[in-house]
């Protein structure tokens, strides 16, 4: 960083194409004459227009990596076994996408790309509402990336909403239960399973809709696990899962109703709280057919004593295969006949609201990377669901299609650009007649900033110095996560 001068650093950032040169002419007009070129990138990021990933590749002297087909990466988002993923976006439009990129340390096995590249294109050969769509698969030459841009889904994973939920009502898991199975059916109708369904597999939109993703990549694990780390043989065991399974009850390879089997283990976790299967790391352990033998059943006080529901997911569980639904049409078409009885009958216990309260929604504006993770995973174990941007607007646009409880803005970080966006966001709360708590982080020097924030009754001004605790205080006092 201490090589680039001010005037050298924002002729890189024009020339890479990551703003705008107006947008960094106005900028420079800002900071002082004798400015470098690190207070440049905290100007660029305080104002939404650098986010922390671009900045630390500048900081590294990177001249590529910061578009992939065209798009622009903005952040990572998840990052597994064989590949990372970043949120990205069209600069032409902003839509936002997500793209998966191969690790480098695979990129020279031939085996592990040719299947990156089968999986991709079997994405792009599944277009159904409840399958996460792939939409291009290519080959950098810059930086010898092979990528996948995929369907952005703005929400979050069950896994994770199971974390904070723990259980989930009756009703909100037929209708999750239905989304999978819809898209179930519909890859087996192309011949497609899945053979890694699992809650981190399944991603709920911002709308509520569960999509299924990740089609075929078990057969990436295909290969010599001495190849890889501790860390990465834990994050590939699920299909371990499967085939443990399948030896355990003499059904072939790539049987769906393995898929159903598994798609019942997850229903039965919302349901109840707990895995079906105890997690274990040994091996021998996960393909024992007493592993199998001893998965617990639901019970009828698990569900209010709805025992449509009850012979539905013990059927998906069933040991033999042969007493599963056969087919994920099957299965959907099960599904759709148990809930139209919920929808006529009267569930016994009216206590069991308590498991029901709806998860509050926060959005997070944060433009360090690493403040993102940290804020994600505190807001995340008090209780929280949590969207996040570096980009003031994208929470405008949020807010806009689907209100949100509760908004945390880091102005000292995204610059005034976050002030104006909250300001939006209470106006729209506002308008729409919806409550909303929104607290802004100003830095020590934005009094002007903290004026106008303070003249909206819905908006709590923090400023620096300041820790997390007092951050969680001031946010759980005005906005409990449980509603």
């Amino acid at each position: 960083m201490s090589d680039f001068t001010l005037s050298d650093l924002a002729q890189r950032v024009m020339h890479l194409r990551l703003v705008k040169p107006e947008h960094v002419e106005a900028v420079l007009q800002e900071l002082p004459a004798n400015s470098n070129g690190e207070e440049l990138l905290r100007a660029l990021e305080r104002r939404g227009l650098l986010t922390g990933l671009q900045s630390e590749k500048l900081r590294r002297g990177d001249t590529a990596g910061y578009f992939l087909g065209g798009y622009a990466l903005k952040y990572k988002i998840a990052a597994g076994t064989f590949g990372r993923v970043f949120r990205a976006e069209d600069p032409s439009n902003g839509q936002a996408v997500a793209i998966k990129v191969l690790r480098r340390r695979w990129t020279e096995d031939k085996a592990i790309v040719e299947l990156f590249i089968r999986e991709a294109c079997l994405g792009m050969s599944l277009k159904h509402p409840n399958i996460v769509q792939t939409l291009m698969v290519d080959h950098d030459k810059a930086t010898d990336q092979h990528f996948m841009v995929m369907e952005f889904v703005e929400g979050g994973n069950l896994r994770d909403l199971l974390s904070i939920r723990k259980r989930f009502s009756v009703p909100e898991t037929l209708r999750l239960l239905e989304d999978m199975a819809a898209g179930l059916a519909y890859a087996f109708s192309r011949g497609i399973t899945h053979r890694d369904l699992k809650p981190s597999n399944v991603l709920l939109s911002a709308q509520g809709t569960a999509k299924l993703v990740d089609f075929g990549l078990a057969q990436v694990f295909r290969f010599d696990e001495s190849l890889l780390s501790e860390e990465e043989r834990l994050q590939v065991q699920r299909t371990l899962d499967y085939a443990g399974l399948e030896k355990a009850t003499g059904a072939p390879p790539n049987d769906t109703r393995s898929d159903i089997f598994f798609l019942g283990c997850i229903a039965y976790e919302m349901l109840t709280g707990r895995p079906a299967l105890q997690p274990t790391r040994q091996r021998h352990l996960r393909a024992s057919k007493e592993r199998f033998l001893n998965v617990p059943q639901l019970q009828p006080e698990d569900v209010q004593n709805f025992m449509p529901l009850v012979h539905l997911v013990r059927s998906m569980m069933a040991l033999n295969p042969q007493l599963r639904p056969q087919t994920p049409q099957q299965l959907l078409d099960q599904v759709r006949h148990v809930r139209s009885q919920l929808n006529k009958a009267s569930l016994d216990n009216p206590a069991a609201t308590l498991f029901t309260a709806p998860t509050v929604t926060l959005f997070v504006v944060e433009a360090h990377e690493h403040l993102q993770e940290i804020l994600r995973e505190k807001l995340k174990k008090v209780g929280y669901r949590v969207l996040l941007s570096a980009m003031p607007e994208r929470a405008v646009e949020r807010f806009a299609q689907q209100p949100f409880h509760g908004a945390i803005v880091d102005v000292g970080s995204v610059g005034e650009a976050g002030a104006q966006a909250l300001l939006k966001i209470a106006g729209k709360a506002q308008e729409k007649n919806v409550p909303l708590t929104a607290i802004a982080i100003l830095s020590e020097n934005q009094h002007d900033l903290a004026e106008q924030l303070a003249q909206q009754p819905s908006i709590k001004v923090l400023r620096r110095p300041l820790n997390l605790g007092d951050l969680v205080r001031t946010l759980t006092q005005a906005l409990p996560p449980k509603q």
